[in-house]
């Protein structure tokens, strides 16, 4: 026999048995879950509303809230202490017989799948996402894929000094051993002259160029690899430049 568990512990098997009760109308069960849930107190496992409150949150006349009243007690699932008078209201709690049913299900239940299943009960299969033997999903190569896969080194440079602020100086146009200086650094690096770059500050041969520096950096040194990065990041504003232009000689 199972052991009596305290009645807030096994509220909702209770309710589950009276719901298959066939002697249980549905009028007396609709109290019934009313009391439990509303009013019965989880310690002491007893309640004390009235008729009238009952009848008022259920939507039912007083005289079928004592109906049901009567059918729930006679049918051995609610324990019923009338009061005799003002401040001495009628007191309900789950007969000990109910409360003993519901603890026999529960216990049913919590055996129902033990988490050693040597013991019995039920296996459950480790948790897989494919059939293979070594777990994990297995996908064939997509050769079209690794074919048109090209490393870029340029990327590839840009990516290793992105996210680091360059300074910039303004180079005027007219210091031409500067400038010419940093083509020949740019030439070196198989990237564009800065007329390309259009990092000119007015119209071609005035004005000034806003440059990662007033020389160009030394081989090896950590402000290549900035200067690098300045000229890299505008390389995508000189293909989209050209593109419109070729795309406007198109038409024309």
């Amino acid at each position: 026999m199972a052991e009596r568990r305290p009645f807030r512990e096994v509220k909702l098997q209770w309710l589950r048995l009276l719901s298959c009760d066939a002697n249980i109308n549905d009028n007396a069960k609709c109290v019934a879950l009313y009391i439990v849930t509303a009013h019965v107190n989880g310690h002491t496992g007893k309640a004390w509303p009235s008729y009238k409150t009952i009848a008022e949150a259920t939507g039912k006349s007083v005289k079928s809230i004592q109906r049901a009243i009567r059918d729930l007690e006679i049918g051995g699932w609610l324990g019923v202490q009338r009061g005799n008078g003002v401040g001495h209201n009628t007191e309900y709690r789950p007969t000990d017989a109910s409360i003993i049913k519901a603890s026999q299900l529960r216990e049913k239940t919590d055996k129902s799948v033990p988490l050693n299943h040597a013991e019995g009960g039920q296996i459950c299969p480790e948790r897989r996402s494919d059939v293979s033997g070594k777990g994990g999903q297995i996908c064939p190569p997509n050769l079209e894929k690794e074919i048109n896969k090209k490393p870029n080194g340029r990327e590839a440079r840009a990516k290793a000094v992105a996210g680091r602020a360059v300074p910039v100086v303004n180079v005027p146009v007219s210091h031409g051993h500067m400038i010419r200086e940093w083509n020949a650094w740019l030439a070196r690096k198989s990237l564009p002259d800065l007329v390309r770059f259009n990092l000119n500050s007015a119209s071609p041969g005035t004005g000034w160029y806003r440059l990662p520096g007033r020389w160009p950096p030394e081989d090896g040194s950590e402000k290549e690899q900035d200067c690098l990065s300045y000229f890299l990041s505008r390389l995508p504003a000189i293909a989209h430049q050209t593109a419109s232009q070729t795309a406007y000689r198109q038409a024309a």
